[in-house]
């Protein structure tokens, strides 16, 4: 028999693979909604995390997207970098991200 979280993580992925379809098709606020399934899903699915921050952040929604993009770096210590370059941080910015040990990623203003 199958775990319940094996069903919870399947159902997530069902989600987030219909958010990736409705991006492709422009429908961000439709996409936010199956990203946010996918999550309630699967809540360690770091993926669908990043990518509900970057449909909220479209959708002007930025402090949801940073909560997001926290949780998914919670997740996956490896987005941090992605943000970084997401947001064309060069190398000597980057030095200025602080990530407090509770995970709240913040650039410093220079």
């Amino acid at each position: 028999m199958q775990s319940e979280n094996f069903w919870n993580k399947n159902n997530g992925q069902k989600h987030f693979d219909e958010a990736l379809l409705l991006e492709a098709e422009g429908k961000t606020s439709e996409a936010v909604k199956a990203y946010q399934k996918a999550v309630e899903c699967y809540p360690r699915h770091g993926q669908a995390q990043y990518n509900l921050g970057i449909a909220l952040a479209t959708i002007g929604r930025i402090d949801q997207a940073i909560r997001a993009w926290q949780r998914a770096i919670w997740i996956d210590a490896s987005f941090r970098q992605e943000l970084a370059n997401a947001f064309g941080i060069d190398d000597e910015l980057g030095e200025e991200v602080i990530c407090e040990p509770d995970v709240t990623c913040y650039a410093r203003a220079a």
